[in-house]
Formats: C-alpha cells, structure tokens, sequence
C-alpha cells in the first residue's frame, strides 16, 4: 500500500496532467438478494462505493493510468460469508480493484502493474464481472479473483499479454504462510471477433497448492457470442496429497442491438479426483439496462446431477444497481 502511494504522488508532480484532469468517477450502489430454496436461506448483500479511474499524461502522452475502486459492503444472512468478513451480517470496506499500470513508450518494453488487481487468468482476463451476477468462477479455480502484487503487460501487434506475481493474502496486501500466486495469460488480442487464449497458474492460497493451465475463447457473431473455459490442473489441501481437477465452462449469449438487453447460459462442469462423480452445473441470466444508471439483473444456478449430499444446489438471485 506505501508503495501504491508514493507511486500516485510521483506521477501527479506538477510536470503532469492536476489531479482532477482525465479523472472519471462514478458512485456505484447495488442491492442483491440471494434465495437458496436448497439450504432454505435467503440472504442479502448490500454495496455503496466510488469507483475512479485516472489518467497520467506528460508531453509525450499518456504514461499510464490508476484505478481505484473503494466500496463499503454490508452482509445480511450470508451463509457461507466471504473469508473477508467476521460473520453472515458483518459489514466492512472492501478495496476491489486498487492499482497503478505505468504505459511504456517502447514498442517491446511491457507496461507495469502495481496494486491490487484481477489475477490475469482466463476469460476474466478480458471480460471484467466486477460488481455483476455474471460470473466466470475465478476464484472457484483459482482460490482468489483479486491480488495484491506486481504485473507486466502489453499489447502487441497481433498478441496482448498479462503476467502477474502476487501475495496470495486476497484483500490483505501481504503474503500469508508462505502464500503466492503466479499467473500469466497470452491470446489475441480482445477486439477481434474470435479470442483465443492460454494461461497458466501456480500458486499457494489458504494453504492450498494450485496449479492450472488453460484455454479460453470468444467468438462474437452479429448479437450472439459463444464463450468457453477449459482448465487442467491439481490442487493440494494442507497435510493431503495432489489430487488432479478438470473444470470447463460454457456459455452462449445474447445482446440486443440497443445493448439494453443480455441473455446468457453456461453449463459449468467440474470433476475433482477423490469426489464420488463430476459436478454439473446450468447457470441461466439476464440483465436489462433500465436507463443509462439503473441496470436490473437476474439469475437461476441449478445443479443437474445429485451431489453425496442429497440437495442439489437451487439458487436464484436478484440484483439492481445503480452507477452514476
């Protein structure tokens, strides 16, 4: 966090862009209510916050940008609750996305992340679901979404690129017994109609070894976009031994041509050594853009096979956000 902190007094000397020039901001609240008929449960998840972007320029142009994204959360019955937090209506702030990326002239030389930022791993590479229903389950392969560490990237001529090393601490900038994280993503790049990427993952979270490699696409045809995930890899739990993992993610969508309008379907499928049988999960959802503010979201996950336990995962949400 020092560090983040002498860096953003550095770029804003007075050879530089004052501080309020090529800022954008927007207060962001949203209300999600969470009804799982499974678990007979119904919580609620409340969040108010600002999120900033600034840009640095100097007389040679842009130098590179800062992102800030402070929001304070507060739980109602969540059960389970976020490791963050203390119980299931415990509240507190939570930084989301907090770092600098310093722009570098070269054409080869890479750009410089520094903070607290989303591990560049798979589609969410690309796709940012902050703050949204629409989830491509990071931190359910990964252990974590967001990071506190070092990153370089770049966009080339026919390839973008993302490697990262981080803390492993999540939303504590610090390493936490011996916790780390490794990733790296390189794919065409994210404009083009057809994505494809390939990332790699290595790391220790909550005293848990994970490692990971996969391939992601996107292929956008009129309104339609046809997203997928597959990922190799094996995890191991403190004091067991490696056990291996398969997880694969499909999604088919939909956008309106006034872009007010999103359908999606993901069918989510899981396979973990050691477990009686693969894990299968339909996600359906939608989001409608009321006006440029206001955006109402809805989603259903339903598990299709019958897990050790009996109850098959029913969970449907509701969410509306308001960003101005």
């Amino acid at each position: 966090m020092r560090i983040c902190l002498m860096l953003l007094l550095l770029f804003s000397v007075p050879s530089y862009s004052e501080l309020t020039d090529n800022l954008r901001w927007s207060f962001d609240a949203s209300a999600r209510v969470n009804n799982n008929t499974s678990a007979k449960n119904t919580s609620r998840i409340y969040a108010f916050g600002l999120d900033t972007h600034k840009v640095f320029t100097s007389s040679q142009g842009d130098i590179g940008y800062a992102v800030g994204q402070l929001y304070f959360t507060q739980l109602s019955n969540q059960n389970p609750y976020p490791a963050m937090f203390s119980s299931e209506d415990d509240g507190k702030f939570v930084i989301r996305e907090a770092h600098l990326n310093y722009a570098s002239n070269s054409n080869w030389l890479p750009n410089i992340r520094l903070g607290h930022f989303t591990i560049p791993f798979g589609i969410e590479e690309s796709i940012d679901t902050n703050g949204r229903l629409l989830d491509y389950y990071h931190g359910k392969n990964l252990g974590t979404k967001l990071d506190w560490g070092l990153g370089f990237n770049k966009v080339l001529q026919d390839v973008q690129y993302s490697i990262s090393y981080t803390l492993g601490g999540k939303d504590k900038p610090k390493s936490i017994k011996d916790s780390y994280a490794f990733a790296g993503r390189v794919g065409s790049l994210s404009h083009l109609d057809f994505i494809l990427g390939f990332s790699v993952f290595d790391a220790k979270i909550d005293e848990t070894q994970r490692q990971r490699i996969a391939l992601d696409w996107q292929y956008y045809w009129s309104s339609w976009g046809f997203i997928g995930e597959i990922a190799l890899g094996k995890d191991k739990p403190v004091q067991q031994q490696w056990r291996k993992e398969t997880y694969s993610l499909v999604e088919l969508n939909k956008t309106s041509i006034d872009q007010q309008l999103k359908l999606y379907g993901q069918y989510i499928f899981s396979d973990r050594e050691g477990e009686s049988e693969p894990t299968q999960r339909l996600n359906m959802g939608t989001s409608y853009q009321i006006d440029k503010n206001l955006e109402l979201s809805l989603s259903t996950r339903i598990q299709l096979n019958t897990p050790t336990s009996g109850k098959k995962l029913n969970l449907v949400r509701f969410q509306l956000r308001y960003r101005y």
